[in-house]
């Protein structure tokens, strides 16, 4: 006989607040389980008219198959940031010296004022890899997992925001991250942070030491900031203020921080000893697109019964071969290309009434036709070229 253990038998973790609220840990069957997201899929659906089945195809744009890699991001995030609120208590005076240090901070529009240090147990890790790979559709799936906001009654009143994502300033911009941070938390909370701190005639330090407030009021527990690799056009030390105000929330405030980008991102986290190390706090994740073995033919027999056309096609050898070759086991092609592949043959049966059938042929054709945008990088990905790999971005270029 089994029982299932909680988060909250462990004695650190107990009589937390902030953390007794969130939802228990997952098993790796469980978590599969949860964050899977199949599209909706009926066999019938194969003799509706070639119009519908055409939007049905279209499912597949919002498919999710959970696999290793996720199961590893599901299980850090959860130490991440249960860990971050060891420090944080509301039932301990380290958290009333946190608030204290906070005052401290506006008043004096430095972020290293502090009364009394108190002991962060906060951390950090970066996820890296290929554009397409998933990242930020696996990073969304496990933040599902969690409620974003959190209402405490004692022994404070106060609004927990558990997660917060936001998006790197395309130029790099510490006071643009700033500015929506405050729009996000406005969203959430319906407060007005962003009238009353994001004003143009603020000081990126004004901005930065609010922040960094607002943050510690509200028990932010994790903070994601997706597309990194953006900030590498930031003018003059833009880049360096912006790595190094995130470090300062981990050290300082006590926030626990994701950093989520391409292969391009990889110069900046490792460009500098302190920013390499705090990101890789536990265990920084780079991602690779899938090589053929194991979790390339599950991925892929699993995605190839979602068919919508009249026939079902047979997942032959040289299908898997035709499918590699043209997505380079990026799963954000490899799902559109079958997509299109499905969409084309529909399309043939209605104009010139051939039998509804994906075959390898068809799957290179429709990649050649409909994947030029994005054909320096498959060719990248075959040459091995990492460096110019590093360069593309492509989840924004593939259309059907």
């Amino acid at each position: 006989m089994t029982t299932r253990d909680d988060v909250t038998d462990l004695p650190e973790y107990r009589d937390n607040p902030f953390i007794a609220q969130l939802p228990p840990l997952l098993s790796a069957r469980e978590a599969l389980r949860t964050m899977a997201a199949p599209p909706i899929f009926n066999e019938k659906e194969r003799g509706y008219a070639a119009h519908l089945r055409a939007h049905c195809v279209l499912r597949l744009k919002n498919y999710f198959e959970p696999l290793e890699n996720h199961l590893q991001l599901e299980a850090k995030f959860g130490m991440l940031l249960r860990q971050g609120y060891l420090s944080r208590n509301p039932n301990t005076t380290d958290y009333i010296r946190r608030l204290q240090d906070g005052y401290e901070r506006v008043v004096g529009k430095d972020l290293a004022a502090v009364r009394r240090p108190v002991r962060s147990t906060a951390s950090s890790f970066a996820l890296v890899g290929c554009s397409g790979i998933g990242k930020s559709y696996g990073m969304a799936r496990v933040l599902e997992l969690y409620p974003q906001v959190v209402h405490h009654a004692e022994p404070f009143s106060l609004d927990q925001v558990v997660w917060l994502k936001l998006d790197s300033p395309y130029k790099g911009s510490p006071k643009q991250l700033c500015i929506s941070f405050f729009q996000e938390m406005d969203n959430l909370l319906g407060t007005r942070y962003r009238a009353r701190y994001g004003a143009s005639r603020s000081s990126l330090d004004e901005m930065m030491v609010q922040m960094a407030q607002m943050a510690n009021l509200h028990a932010l527990g994790v903070l994601i900031v997706d597309e990194i690799q953006h900030i590498k056009e930031a003018p003059g030390t833009g880049a360096d203020a912006l790595l190094n105000f995130l470090v300062t929330l981990v050290n300082t405030i006590g926030i626990p921080v994701i950093v989520i980008g391409t292969l391009g991102a990889l110069p900046l986290l490792q460009g500098d000893f302190r920013q390499a190390r705090r990101a890789s706090g536990l265990g920084s994740l780079v991602w690779e697109r899938m090589e053929v073995g194991a979790t390339w033919n599950h991925f892929v027999d699993r995605m190839w019964s979602y068919q919508w056309t009249r026939e079902v096609s047979p997942l032959t050898g040289e299908i898997r071969q035709a499918l590699y070759e043209e997505s380079q086991g990026i799963v954000d092609v490899l799902v559109n290309l079958f997509m299109m592949a499905q969409l084309r043959a529909i399309q043939l049966g209605v104009l010139r009434g051939r039998p509804e059938r994906i075959d390898a042929g068809l799957l290179r054709q429709v990649a050649s036709e409909h994947m030029r945008l994005i054909a320096p990088m498959i060719n990248a990905l075959k040459r091995g070229d990492r460096e110019a790999i590093a360069g593309f971005e492509i989840s924004k270029t593939i259309s059907c």
